[in-house]
């Protein structure tokens, strides 16, 4: 039986005042909220628009660099929908590249920040509070039967937990350092995680240090067979050329930036049986993935607990951990950092997870695997339908749905994109070309209806973007 504290930060939390507070808090904005129904344009007044297009600029000026979408938040939203400053309404349909899972202005998670007001807004791991402790917990509560991950360390971000994942890994292979990653991943952009990421554009001007070696991804163009026979050569070639010195095998098990790619599992057991025969720590990345393919932890979705040594989980967590097996357990002074993280997103972090639990989210007939169902059902029905020509493939799995427009060059992404944005959708891209739209939609606040109505405006984008390219062929032809 656990000992009970107790301690004026539960006494104040406790009482009637604070309680009173909170409800009259989180009511007033959850009312604030009421007119947050649907997709509606911004301010028509010309004062107020050029307040805002200044507010735009002064931060472009400030950053020193354009913004992808001409936008600021205002803070508020309700469910799928997010207010801009503007006073325009959009379907946000990549949640800040997929933190936001359950939305904006959700309750239960808003109730979690007020919960938290009277700690530290930061805290550190020096001086941890019960937050960081409760958190972790929970976590390593759902790594899943047979897994091996024991510890792990929090931290405030994906590329930073990835930073610590690979020097614990290097610490334990020492001398070895090399790391083996899979073409077209992406691991972050810090120093050492930019040489990784699959993509030259994200390190120009950066040193190079050699440490990493890609192999061939899962291809089904290629079939199972001929993908793991591509893979395993590789491995088996670049191993015998730098005998000794790889660490490490890095894998996104569903590629993020690199298109949304995954493999069956017989793929990924083949890989790591190999890797382990090798002697390399089975490192997953799951900065995107996590609590998105429909289990809290991809590996679970592919039944994979037993191979991973090492893991990197965040965005929907609303912090970010590395997770390790005890071989993996660093030595002191090797891992450390100011910040574990603010009380806010720790506190929600954990709620969080209990919110998936009680809505039953997870499993094969969890929410997240039905809404994903219709939301692909949809995209494939406008690419069989009234979109044949304009859709070329539709990808997903779970809350993680893509399709390719017209010929996924970039100059169509950026169009279509561009065409949602007006209509009232915010998605982003992925993949290297071809390239897609990309959703990490808040499946959590979602309902079909909503669905519904994203693919009306989705059409709507890819029709007016056909018809565009058509008169403007016919005026070419015209000039002709």
């Amino acid at each position: 039986m656990s000992a009970e504290f107790t301690t004026e930060s539960k006494n104040l939390r406790k009482s009637a005042r604070f309680q009173r507070a909170k409800k009259e808090l989180v009511d007033s904005i959850l009312e604030s909220t009421q007119e947050i129904r649907e997709v509606k344009a911004g301010t028509d007044h010309p004062d107020a628009r050029m307040a805002y297009q200044n507010l735009i600029r002064e931060f472009v000026r400030d950053r020193g660099r354009d913004l992808y979408f001409q936008l600021l938040l205002s803070g508020l939203g309700s469910g799928p929908l997010v207010e801009l400053m503007d006073g325009s309404v959009k379907y946000d349909m990549i949640t800040g590249i997929g933190i936001n899972f359950f939305g904006h202005s959700y309750s239960a998670l808003i109730e979690e920040m007020v919960e938290g007001l009277p700690s530290n807004v930061m805290q550190g791991n020096l001086e941890p509070g019960l937050e960081v402790k409760e958190l972790l917990s929970a976590i390593l509560a759902r790594v899943g039967v047979g897994s091996r991950l024991v510890h792990g360390w929090t931290m405030c971000s994906g590329t930073m937990v990835n930073e610590v994942a690979l020097k614990i890994i290097r610490q334990k292979k020492s001398p070895a350092t090399r790391i083996l990653a899979f073409q077209d991943c992406f691991a972050g952009r810090s120093t050492a995680m930019q040489e990784i990421t699959d993509n030259p554009s994200y390190r120009q001007g950066q040193p190079l240090y050699g440490e990493v070696s890609y192999l061939p991804f899962y291809d089904g163009r290629r079939g199972l067979q001929s993908s793991i026979e591509a893979t395993l050569s590789s491995m088996e070639d670049i191993l015998r050329r730098y005998p000794g010195r790889f660490a490490t095998l890095l894998i996104e098990l569903v590629q993020g930036e690199g298109g949304f790619q995954y493999a069956p599992r017989e793929f990924y057991v083949r890989v790591f049986e190999y890797a382990r025969k090798a002697q390399l720590a089975i490192w997953v990345d799951e900065i995107q993935t996590f609590g998105r393919t429909g289990e809290l932890f991809a590996y679970q979705k592919f039944s994979l607990h037993e191979y991973v040594d090492v893991v990197t989980i965040g965005k929907m967590l609303q912090s970010c951990m590395v997770l390790f097996t005890a071989e993996y357990n660093p030595k002191p002074g090797l891992v450390a950092g100011t910040f574990s993280g603010s009380t806010a997103a720790l506190r929600t972090g954990r709620r969080v997870l209990e919110i998936l639990d009680e809505g039953k989210f997870l499993g094969r007939d969890g929410k997240i695997e039905k809404l994903s169902r219709y939301f692909m059902g949809r995209l494939e029905h406008l690419m069989s339908h009234s979109c044949q020509s304009l859709i070329a493939e539709v990808r997903g799995i779970g809350g993680m749905i893509a399709f390719l427009p017209f010929d996924g060059t970039m100059d169509d992404i950026k169009s279509v994109l561009m065409r949602l944005f007006d209509l009232g959708v915010i998605a982003f891209y992925c993949g290297h070309g071809p390239f897609l739209i990309r959703f990490l939609p808040p499946l959590g606040v979602m309902a079909e209806r909503d669905i519904d109505r994203v693919t009306q405006l989705i059409e709507q984008a890819l029709l007016d973007e056909s018809k565009s390219r058509l008169l403007l062929e016919l005026r070419k032809n015209e000039g002709a």
